[in-house]
């Protein structure tokens, strides 16, 4: 009876043995598990802070991209405001051709002013395409936000075009001037004959029709008798009379700058 008990507590004894080494065993892997999800619990915190750093640097290189586009977005405004200035010059200038007012020198310096003004902003206009072809180098290094970015240079190119479109029409003014300066070399000046009451003699008028002297020398061509010249200076407005001519006699109004006037007497 005492060997039955014996053994009976010897099982007892070995099954609680085996029941606490499985008990060991589950801690043991439950520990383990813990253990590999905490280690990729880390490493995923990390890869996510990685990311997060990434991001940001994706928003500084964007920020960064925006500004410089603003920057060619302004400089091609200005470039649009010179472009204005260069296109009411050139309005100026044909209001003065058409007053031929100014003389002919005066106006080839305006004309070569505009002309270097037009070299001026299509180095400028060229200097704006290269900045918008290095941010288009640089917007395709951007992120997914530089969808906005895209479009904004979209527009930059609009306005580049439209500042060629303008350019191209400014020197087409430009080009316009050149003819319009030989009309300038016609003297600004009227003439017409009267015959002397109380005599045979016919005199000329030459009328100025400028709003400033005009220095003129007039050459008098009569038969049977050597030319004379007289030179003279016709105040603005004014009008020069020149008289004891005959019919027949052969006048030459000339001054500097313009093309003479050849006259008959009759």
């Amino acid at each position: 009876m005492s060997d039955a008990k014996t053994t009976q507590n010897e099982k007892v004894r070995r099954t609680g043995a085996f029941a606490l080494l499985g008990v060991f065993a589950a801690c043991l892997i439950l520990a383990l598990l813990t253990l590999v999800l905490a280690v990729k619990v880390h490493r995923r915190d990390a890869q996510l802070a990685d990311t997060q750093k990434q991001l940001e640097q994706a928003k500084s290189d964007s920020a960064k991209t925006k500004s410089e586009l603003d920057k060619a977005t302004s400089n091609a405004a200005d470039l649009k405001a010179q472009l204005d200035k260069a296109k009411s010059q050139s309005a100026d200038l044909q209001a003065q051709l058409d007053q031929a007012k100014p003389a002919a020198a005066d106006l080839q310096s305006q004309l070569d002013k505009a002309k270097a003004q037009t070299a001026d902003v299509q180095a400028q206009l060229d200097k704006s395409k290269a900045q918008s072809a290095d941010l288009q180098n640089q917007l395709n290094q951007a992120t997914a936000g530089s969808t906005q970015l895209l479009t904004q240079l979209d527009q930059s190119k609009i306005q580049t075009m439209d500042l060629q479109a303008r350019l191209q029409k400014a020197e087409a003014d430009v080009a316009q001037l050149q003819p319009m300066l030989l009309k300038t070399r016609h003297m600004p000046v009227t003439t017409s004959f009267e015959k002397e009451h109380w005599g045979h003699g016919i005199t000329l008028h030459v009328n100025n029709l400028n709003q400033q002297p005009l220095t003129v020398a007039v050459t008098i061509n009569s038969k049977g008798a050597p030319p004379r010249t007289q030179s003279n200076v016709i105040g603005a407005a004014a009008t020069l009379n020149v008289d004891k001519l005959v019919a027949g006699d052969s006048v030459v109004v000339a001054s500097d700058g313009y093309d003479p006037v050849n006259l008959t007497a009759q």
